[in-house]
């Protein structure tokens, strides 16, 4: 039998309490967002897509990403419907690999867009780098622009079409109990 200290179990009070925003303007076409919440128990032994789905359901979720705007708005998660959202559109990955994935993104080229400076680039590194240097466990959004997952319309809501790409990662840092939202949007 399993002892106490290793059963997996979902607590009813668990809420996330939002920390702070960071927003960076990469460059006229692009931005970089990282917020921090504390959650309001130990998630170290927890089931993790308990814990997105939760995690998900906090108001400070809800927002709309458009060209340079970031806005709070009930019902939506940047491109995507919130109701549409759920822990089975993320998928584990191991911190390293996020960071290469992210780094990548940062710096590839894109058509009629200008390449991201080193300041900003050295900027969003140093978080990455701070974020990525505790035990974690990260996870990717595996959504797209224009899936149609729910229906059968390309966008999902009438301010989706104003993002060429949306990128979303989770870092749940498990010794400080805390999440870590990541998000690369380009226009």
């Amino acid at each position: 039998m399993e002892s106490k200290d290793t059963i997996l179990v979902y607590p009813e009070n668990l809420k996330f309490e939002f920390l702070g925003l960071e927003f960076m303007r990469l460059h006229e076409h692009g931005q970089g967002i990282i917020s921090r919440s504390k959650c309001s128990v130990n998630i170290e032994k927890r089931g993790f897509p308990f814990i997105i789905d939760r995690f998900l359901k906090e108001d400070f979720n809800n927002f709309q990403l458009t060209d340079f705007m970031f806005l709070r708005a009930k019902g939506f998660h940047g491109p995507f419907q919130s109701a549409n959202l759920s822990s089975e559109d993320y998928r584990e990955m191991q911190s390293e690999d996020l960071l290469i994935e992210v780094l990548n993104i940062l710096n590839k080229s894109r058509s009629d867009t200008p390449k991201i400076t080193s300041l900003s680039y050295s900027r969003y590194k140093y978080f990455l780098d701070v974020i990525l240097d505790r035990k974690s466990l990260c996870f990717k959004l595996q959504r797209h622009i224009g899936d149609k997952k729910n229906n059968d319309v390309k966008f999902e809501h009438e301010w989706s079409h104003a993002l060429n790409e949306y990128h979303e990662y989770l870092v749940f840092s498990l010794k400080a109990d805390e999440c870590f939202t990541l998000i690369l949007a380009y226009d």
